[in-house]
This record gives C-alpha cells, sequence and structure tokens, in this order.
C-alpha cells in the first residue's frame, strides 16, 4: 500500500500537467490565435445534405435538385482545423436562397460531398420541436487535441424576412470572445468526459516520457560512469565494493549481484602498456638473435621453442603477460601497494632480457669477432 502511494505521489506531477496542458490547448491557445487574427479554422470542407438520396439526376438538371434538396431539408457545414471542429447547421429554407449556379461550382470544386452521412452525437442539428421556425442557424463547436474534449453551441435567431439570422446567437455552455476576422469567436466548456480523460492520459504521457527519458539516461550514464545516479558525487573508480549508501546524499546504491568479480576501471594501465611493450621487445630481439645463430638461455623459453617453435613462444610470452596484469589487478583488490610493486616489478623483468638482447646485437654488430 505505501509503495502504491509513493508511485502516486511520484505520478501527481505529471498528472496535473497533464490536466494544464488539457485546458490551455481547449481554452488558451484558442485566445492566442484569436488575438493574432486566426479563428482556428478553415473553409468549409465537408456538408451533410438531409436527405441525398432524394436527389436524381431528371430535365431540370443536377443543380436544380440540389436546391431543391437543400431547400426542404437542413444542411450541416463542416469546418475542421487542427485544434477545434465547428459544425453549422443550416436550416433548409436558408439554403433555398442559395443560387443554383453557386451550388454547383461549390460541387465542382468538392466542396459539397452528395452522401448520406449522420453528425456526431453531441453535434445539435436541429432545434427542438416547435422551434424550427426560431432559429435559423445552429453552431456547435468542438476544442481538444488530439481528441475534442469540450464542446459549445451558438443558436442564431431567424430574422424578420427568414432568409437569414441575427448577429449575436444566444450561447449554450460558451463564452463569447468577440469577432474575429468576420466569425464570432466562442471557447465552449462543457466537457466530453472520454475526450478530456484521452487528452489528460496522453499529455499526462508525453510529461512524463519528456522528463523521465533524460533522467533515465543520466541515471544509465552515471551508473555507468560509478556516480552516485542521485546526486552524482564520483565513487573510486578502483573500488571493489561499493558502499551501500552514497557518502555525499545518503541514497541507497543498487546492490552490486558480481561482489568481487565486480569489474571496476583498471588500476594500472600506464604499468601495463609497458609491460607489453618491453615484452613485445623481447619477443622481436629474441627472434633476430636466434636468427644470427645464438641460443636462449632461459631454460624455460628454450623448452617452449624446442616444442613449438617461435609461434608457441609468442604464444607462452602473451599468456605470462596476461597472467601477470591479472595477478596485478587481483593483488591491488585486497592491496593496493602491494599490486602497485607487482606492476612496477613485472616492468623491470620484463625489460632485463631486452637491455641485454640490445647490447649483444649492438656488440655483435660492432665488434664480430
Amino acid at each position: 500500500m505505501k509503495t502504491a502511494l509513493r508511485r502516486l505521489r511520484k505520478l501527481l506531477p505529471f498528472l496535473v500537467g497533464g490536466v494544464v496542458i488539457t485546458l490551455f490547448v481547449a481554452w488558451g491557445l484558442p485566445i492566442v490565435l484569436a488575438s493574432r487574427g486566426s479563428v482556428g479554422w478553415g473553409d468549409p470542407t465537408v456538408q451533410w445534405l438531409g436527405r441525398p438520396s432524394e436527389l436524381k439526376n431528371d430535365e431540370e438538371g443536377f443543380g436544380l435538385n440540389i436546391a431543391r434538396a437543400a431547400a426542404s431539408t437542413p444542411s450541416i457545414e463542416v469546418h475542421r482545423g487542427i485544434l477545434s471542429d465547428r459544425y453549422v447547421a443550416l436550416r433548409g429554407e436558408i439554403g433555398s436562397s442559395w443560387p443554383v449556379g453557386e451550388l454547383m461550382e461549390m460541387r465542382l470544386e468538392h466542396k459539397i460531398e452528395m452522401l448520406e452521412r449522420i453528425p456526431p452525437a453531441y453535434v445539435v442539428v436541429s432545434p427542438a420541436t416547435g422551434d424550427e421556425t426560431r432559429f435559423a442557424r445552429i453552431d456547435t463547436a468542438l476544442v481538444g487535441w488530439p481528441f475534442r474534449a469540450f464542446r459549445g453551441e451558438a443558436w442564431y435567431l431567424a430574422d424578420d424576412n427568414a432568409v437569414g439570422h441575427e448577429l449575436m446567437p444566444e450561447l449554450h455552455d460558451n463564452l463569447n470572445l468577440g469577432l474575429v476576422n468576420g466569425q464570432l469567436l466562442f471557447v465552449p466548456h462543457q466537457p466530453l468526459w472520454l475526450g478530456v480523460l484521452g487528452n489528460i492520459v496522453f499529455w499526462s504521457s508525453l510529461a512524463w516520457a519528456v522528463v523521465a527519458f533524460p533522467l533515465a539516461i543520466r541515471h544509465r550514464r552515471r551508473e555507468k560512469y560509478g556516480k552516485c545516479v542521485k546526486c552524482g558525487y564520483a565513487m573510486d573508480t578502483h573500488a571493489v565494493k561499493r558502499p551501500e549508501i552514497c557518502p555525499e546524499c545518503g541514497a541507497p546504491f543498487r546492490r552490486d549481484p558480481l561482489g568481487f568479480a565486480h569489474s571496476p576501471e583498471m588500476h594500472f594501465q600506464n604499468a601495463y602498456v609497458w609491460i607489453i611493450f618491453v615484452s613485445s621487445l623481447d619477443i622481436m630481439l629474441t627472434w633476430k638473435i636466434l636468427g644470427r645463430g645464438g641460443i636462449e638461455v632461459n631454460p624455460v623459453a628454450a623448452a617452449v621453442i624446442d616444442a613449438w617453435g617461435m609461434h608457441g613462444a609468442i604464444a607462452f610470452k602473451f599468456a605470462l603477460m596476461m597472467w601477470v596484469i591479472v595477478a596485478c589487478e587481483i593483488l591491488a583488490r585486497l592491496r593496493r601497494k602491494a599490486g602497485s610493486f607487482l606492476a612496477g616489478a613485472a616492468i623491470v623483468i620484463s625489460a632485463s632480457p631486452v637491455v641485454w638482447s640490445l647490447f649483444l646485437l649492438v656488440v655483435h654488430e660492432f665488434f664480430p669477432d
């Protein structure tokens, strides 16, 4: 139970951030766009006609059929935007005033689709029974991203001539922000709970990802380089056993499953480079001396050369180097000074035959007798 509450407390800031971003995208961003002269949606792209199945070609022409259908049934214009949608329900008598040529032109430009469609359930298509002649236009606005989260309505009264509508609507669940670019801008505030929940989950997850991924990468890098994942305190890179808590901030360290077999940074890297260098010189100079008729005075190396040749001697030399390096590392974990002494002694011992071989080659070259 305590673990669940602790995790919930960690997720609470992201949930609050998701709620704030959801409200800003639905309400604040349209206000910002309105202040810059944008209404947030474009020209009508789709129009539902009430009974498109009645539209048939006859001798009067297709355009007259459109006008006749628009005169008898309501139509719905759809204005789609990134952050909002607007559905405009027009009464049939309003549609009858459209010129036939204009309807034909709109159809040719693919702005009217002659398909029978059902608008979303939360879009108002027509007023209640008895108010059909009172209202000429009903706007339903939906806002939010990526899901539409809030809705509101604007009901326009028909004018006295019944061929248009009044300029100022009756607002339902809307906040009027005024006229922008010839369009009334209002902010809906009736929640669509599925959309609200979906947006909160989306923005909360995005906020968590934006914060958690960099933190996870930073923690991984700190842990990789032997640092405290919380404060970044640099621990001893040569330490075999990690402390249980950070000496700087007290954060608990992750338990090391390898224990003694943990592989920290090598203790004497420069010394190991010198061991490999002088051992390689020893092999090369031995090969040169044997090629000039010399003999190997080291009985162990002589036995290896007699049994496996120079290739065996090379493998034996490098295996011996690896054994010395591993011994230095193991000894340094138990006692660092002892490991350092062994690494230095290995350099001196490996360099001794190199110096002697160089002396012999120089003497043989300048004083062959």
